[in-house]
């Protein structure tokens, strides 16, 4: 108790160099508080539009060389995303998975709409079962005009009322439910295919940005279509059992080793043998024949995790089991999905982060310094100090807690400077300059919230970076001898 009392006696015995030091910490405190709100606020908003509305906690993508996005880009600039091949396994895997709350599988692409000839806009388009999204993102869709479309229904889309109204422009007309229009998409591996949809609906995405907004929604056969996949529209696939054979046990090397050449001419050298035989069989293999349900194809598998599951177990997890499959597709978070606007939010946040540490290194010199002096203006009191018996322990818990004293003080300052000015920006908002933060802040104006534990960092930060300041300064006083203070140096 007495020193505690001495230590913060002597915070006011050096008022000067109390009043700097507690004006650095306290400046250091209030800015570290409104930066990590204003940070957390908006990555929070960014990833609460996209978990809660299009991306999911987790996604299951097909093989890709790079991360895709929930658009189906890729950073490698891929056409066409290749499809999950063993979907089903997936499917049989999530059934049994307590950290799965729900899953979606999904179709992505960029199709151009038109009237005939004429092209009246572009956008990204979503595959979907209409009923399985809804029930996914609830609460991200509401119905503006038309109807959703029923169990079975096909060739229809959904557009929203941003595209909507693009459309409509350039159309000259209004383009609204039970409008057939023409969509087209070019693959590498489909080239361009044509469909004529109608416009089943008009939404409102609750959660979006500029680039969201334009989102339409496609039944998943027409989707299919347009990316060059096998629709289920087409029905089962029939193959007589030598088809059957021939497929399981093909192997694309034997193409080119050794022999190849060699049996391929020899089968061409037989033909009467050949002929022969598929004349007799033929009969008895076409009533023979199988037909197979093909499984659908599916680029992306969204997730909802568990409340309390953690993300990055999980992608771990479902990595290892596509290793395990010998497939080479990819889970990631919602940020890789999110595509570059998450990641610049993430850079800033870094960026941030790095230049508090600039800022730290900076103030702990600078309250290294001011301790330095402050300790050599001190030498006649504590050699006196130590003359009177004081030992080096003693001395040094009591420039610790004077430290610790200042740092509190300073500390609960900031923490309310930082609180009134995150209360003044929650009134107004910040408003976007432009789109680019527009989509940064999820929305036209980031209103910040106030983190408890932002407050607590910010706090822990300034005093850890107190303490360290104050251990050089330490190292110095206890090398004064009480001799120093008879002598009055």
């Amino acid at each position: 108790m007495i020193l505690a009392r001495m230590a913060y006696g002597n915070l006011f015995l050096h008022k000067a160099k109390s009043v700097l030091l507690g004006t650095i910490m306290c400046v250091g405190i209030a800015i570290l508080f409104v930066g990590n709100s204003l940070i957390d606020t908006a990555i929070g908003g960014l990833r609460r539009m996209f978990v809660e509305g299009y991306t999911g906690d987790v996604m299951v993508t097909g093989p890709t060389s790079f991360p895709t996005t929930i658009f189906g880009e890729t950073a490698g600039g891929e056409e066409v995303i290749p499809h999950i091949a063993k979907f089903s396994s997936y499917v049989e895997r999530f059934k049994s998975d307590k950290a799965v709350a729900a899953t979606l599988p999904m179709l992505s692409g960029q199709v151009a709409m038109g009237l005939g000839e004429q092209v009246i806009g572009r956008g990204s388009a979503f595959g979907v079962d209409i009923a399985a999204y809804r029930s996914f993102f609830s609460g991200n869709l509401t119905l503006s005009a038309g109807a959703w479309p029923a169990a079975g229904d096909q060739a229809w889309i959904i557009i929203s009322e941003v595209s909507a109204a693009m459309l409509s422009r350039a159309a000259g007309k209004k383009i609204g439910p039970g409008e057939k229009i023409i969509l087209s998409a070019l693959g590498d591996t489909a080239g361009t295919v044509i469909r004529e949809v109608k416009v089943a609906g008009i939404v409102r995405f609750n959660q979006s940005s500029q680039e969201l907004a334009r989102i339409s929604l496609v039944d998943a056969d027409t989707m299919r279509d347009l990316l060059g996949f096998a629709s289920l529209r087409d029905g089962a696939v029939t193959l007589t059992p030598e088809q059957r054979a021939f497929v399981s046990d093909f192997n694309p090397d034997s193409l080119f080793g050794e022999g190849a050449a060699t049996g391929l001419f020899a089968n061409e050298a037989a033909p009467s043998a050949q002929a022969t035989t598929s004349t007799t069989v033929a009969p008895k293999a076409a009533k023979a024949q199988v037909s197979l349900a093909p499984e659908p194809a599916w680029q992306f598998i969204l997730i909802k995790l568990a409340p309390g599951a953690n993300a990055r177990r999980f992608i771990a997890s479902l990595q290892a089991f596509a290793v395990g499959m010998e497939q080479d597709d990819h889970a990631q978070d919602w940020i890789a999905g999110a595509g570059a606007v998450a990641r610049t939010a993430v850079t800033i946040r870094f960026v941030f982060y790095l230049m508090v540490t600039i800022v730290a290194v900076v103030v702990i010199m600078i309250t290294m310094n001011v301790l330095v002096v402050s300790i050599s203006e001190r030498v006649p009191e504590i050699g006196t100090l130590r003359a009177l018996g004081a030992r080096k322990r003693f001395i040094r818990r009591m420039i610790i807690l004077e430290t610790s004293f200042l740092a509190v003080i300073a500390g609960l300052a900031g923490l309310a400077i930082g609180l009134a000015v995150l209360l003044i920006l929650r009134k107004s908002g910040i408003q976007a300059p432009n789109l680019f933060f527009e989509a940064i802040f999820a929305g036209r104006k980031l209103v910040p919230v106030i983190s408890p534990l932002a407050a607590f960092n910010a706090f822990l930060w300034i005093f850890a970076t107190s303490i360290l300041s104050s251990l050089y300064p330490i190292a110095l006083a206890l090398r004064i001898k009480p001799v120093v203070a008879m002598q009055g140096e």
